[in-house]
């Protein structure tokens, strides 16, 4: 089983938090807004039948007993407090408006989902024989919580104390979980993180899968002298053995840990992290390390990895430096990556520049062969704005070291210098087409290339626009041309040219029409100004039929495609859907080659809800092969009683083998569910089979891992989205 009772603290705190966020603000005043009755003498005041606005919360109430002098409110007898995502009640407000503090006995609350950040599904029922506290600290006494909605509630639970901060933890001392009028079990405390650091339910994990057989996983809170908190987790698996894991906050970190000794791999297993943020005055570190040694889920193999960056801010940009080491070991093959890093970005009146120096180690070891490179790789790029045009000076190199005879840099600017600007900036006023255009001019000297390297300088004219007119019906034009002149006498010009026109009619049919071409003349020596040769004519149809009947079709026409020995058209694909209502949709998609004048593959996805459940079928058949290819099937919320059920069966018919198998019962106990989950996804690495129990709160979000493969990654794929 898994509960969710780790976060319930979370929400618990939050109605006191509540009246922190009120009170860690200047005084305000208490505003009356009516009364029947008022009276005072000096600084004190008296009122009865009260209703008061304060902050964004108004207070009612029977008697109201002041003093404006010291700031000490106190009201009596039918408290009421209302706000956007609250209402609570109490028998005794006291309200210290100079220190900030507040007492609140007898109160009751009902807390909505938003209050909580939407941490919760459904409403929260909180009370307390005493809430007090100031700034960012809340105490309590004798609390009780549930989401159970009944005047007799199913389960609760109670703390005799409770100490939390805000954005850190929570401390709740004498902790019980009360069903049905029994204590189910007592708890000396529970620390409830006040941020994201995973779930800390004390309920325990019961489940089996084929590589740990059957497991029982229990975590529990604990926390430092300092009051940092950490999860100690012990983990009992059939197959594996005993693992035990902590993870431990610290002033600026955490430290996670989880040590197996693996009876089938008869190897020790260790994993470990290291997260730890260090400020030496205006200087930032940040240490990041991970460790793995003999993990069942990945296999026999050593890992490690260690970055650490060290950030200097200032006025005018920032220094960083950054070093990272990698280190593989797996089946007597050893590699290890050091990269050390140095970047300056930084802005001097409207100059901006950013400097990038680095050195790279990489060292493969295999048997006794030893290979490895070293590199020097500089990148620095200067930019100064001229009113709309930008002029810019870009180096990059990167220089072997040692005996390494290859870099792997790809391009080098030895340098770079260009200006880059709109057309009007370079010639005034411009006709409309052309108005939206850009020049840019440069000139450079270029290395590329690995192991044979070739320098060429290059002289470069660029020009790019874009031409628009119109909306659902018009004309779009996106046009370029670029002149390249190299050191060694040759010379490329590109042309370039996308045009669409489009018709649309009705609400939202429309037909387009595109020409896409592209195409160098002469020649370049370097591969980064090398273009492809193609003149493409496409249509794309979309038609909006009556009684929910929609049509879409679209192909590819290759103008180039006889001259060059390749299939004219692209496949024309042809879809249909049909939506006469929310809960009914059904989609088709038909692929045909013109080419060879045969279908190629039919799609066909269905959605249809009745009541609460829904059925998903998602198939797509190969007329090629005369077989199925993939039949997905889901059937969701299938109810009889207080049970629902839920079913997932995926179908490989190229490997004629099932995918996935998957089974969800859900249990209905009003304000908790249990849930119990078979999931066999034969076909990953490692293997993916196990029976999982749940029983949790169903204010609580969860993640379900059905629906889902052996990886995380949804399973299906095309239809699977409806």
């Amino acid at each position: 089983m898994q509960g969710s009772g780790g976060r319930w603290g979370a929400v618990l705190t939050a109605v006191c938090l509540l009246w922190v966020g009120a009170t860690a603000q200047p005084r305000e005043e208490i505003q009356i807004e009516k009364v029947s009755q008022i009276s005072g003498a000096g600084d004190t005041v008296q009122a009865e039948r009260i209703l008061a606005r304060w902050r964004d919360y108004r207070i009612s109430a029977t008697r109201l007993e002041g003093n404006t002098r010291t700031g000490i409110y106190r009201l009596f007898e039918g408290i009421r407090l209302e706000g956007t995502d609250i209402s609570a009640s109490g028998a005794e407000l006291i309200l210290n408006l100079e220190t900030n503090r507040w007492e609140l006995h007898g109160g009751q609350a009902t807390l909505q989902p938003p209050f909580t950040g939407n941490r919760l599904l459904a409403p929260l029922f909180v009370q307390g024989q005493t809430l007090s506290g100031r700034e960012r600290f809340v105490e309590g006494e004798r609390l009780q919580a549930t989401t159970c909605d009944l005047p007799h509630p199913h389960f609760h639970w109670d703390a005799r104390t409770m100490d939390a901060e805000e954005g850190r933890r929570a401390i709740l001392r004498d902790v019980r979980l009360r069903l049905l009028g029994r204590t189910l079990f007592r708890l000396p405390y529970v620390i409830v993180p006040l941020r994201d650091t995973g779930d800390t339910s004390p309920l325990p994990d019961v489940g089996y899968s084929d590589l740990e057989g059957w497991y029982l996983r229990y975590a529990v809170a604990y926390f430092l002298l300092q009051g940092y908190p950490g999860t100690a987790r012990l983990d009992l698996m059939q197959r594996r053995g005993v693992g035990v894991s902590i993870d431990q906050d610290f002033a600026q970190g955490n430290l996670n840990l989880y040590w197996l000794r693996d009876r089938q791999l008869g190897a020790q297993s260790l994993t470990g992290r290291l997260r730890y943020d260090r400020n030496l005055g205006t200087l930032q570190t940040r240490w990041n390390a991970d460790y793995r040694r003999n993990s069942y889920l990945i296999g026999d193999s050593t890992a490690w990895n260690l970055q650490t960056d060290w950030l200097l801010p200032s006025r005018t940009g920032q220094t960083q430096l950054t070093f990272v080491e990698s280190r593989n070991l797996a089946s007597g093959f050893e590699n290890i990556t050091r990269v050390w890093t140095l970047l300056e970005t930084r802005a001097i009146g409207r100059l901006q520049l950013s400097l990038n120096g680095s050195y790279q180690e990489n060292e493969s070891t295999f048997a006794s062969t030893r290979t490895g490179t070293r590199q020097w790789s500089t990148r620095s790029n200067l930019r100064y704005p001229l009113g709309a045009a930008n002029l810019q000076l870009e180096y990059e190199r990167v220089l072997p070291v040692g005996a390494s005879a290859t870099v792997f840099g790809g391009l080098e600017r030895l340098p770079e210098l260009s200006l880059t600007a709109p057309l009007p900036w370079w010639v005034g006023d411009a006709p409309s087409l052309f108005r939206d255009s850009q020049i840019r001019l440069s000139f450079g000297s270029f290395a590329e290339g690995f192991a044979t390297r070739i320098h060429r300088e290059r002289y470069a004219f660029d020009w790019q626009g874009r031409w628009r007119t119109g909306t659902r019906t018009g004309t779009s034009l996106f046009y370029g041309f670029k002149q390249t002149f190299y050191s060694d006498d040759t010379a490329q010009y590109v042309l370039q040219s996308n045009l669409e026109q489009r018709f649309g009619w009705g609400e939202r049919s429309e037909l387009s029409l595109r020409w896409n071409y592209i195409r160098p003349y002469g020649y370049s020596p370097l591969n980064v100004d090398r273009a492809g040769f193609y003149n493409l004519l496409s249509a794309d149809l979309r038609a909006f039929l009556s009684g929910g009947w929609n049509l879409s079709m679209a192909t590819t026409y290759d103008l180039l495609a006889r001259e060059q020995g390749r299939d004219e058209w692209s496949l024309l694909n042809i879809t249909t859907e049909y939506q006469p209502t929310g809960w009914l949709f059904w989609r088709n998609q038909l692929s045909y080659d013109p080419n060879r004048e045969r279908w190629v593959s039919f799609q066909s996805d269905l959605r249809w809800r009745f009541g609460d459940s829904q059925l998903t079928l998602a198939t797509r058949y190969d007329p090629r092969r005369a077989r199925w290819g993939r039949v997905y099937a889901r059937v969701d919320a299938l109810k009889w009683g207080r049970s629902r059920f839920s079913a997932i069966l995926q179908y490989n018919g190229y490997l004629d083998r099932i995918e996935s198998r998957q089974l969800l019962w859900v249990y209905d106990l009003h304000c908790a569910e249990l849930e119990v989950r078979y999931i066999d996804n034969p076909l990953g690495f490692p293997p993916d089979t196990g029976v999982q129990v749940f029983l949790r709160l169903k204010a609580f979000p969860s993640f379900s891992r059905f629906g889902a493969g052996s990886l995380g990654a949804p399973l299906g794929g095309f239809g699977t989205d409806l």
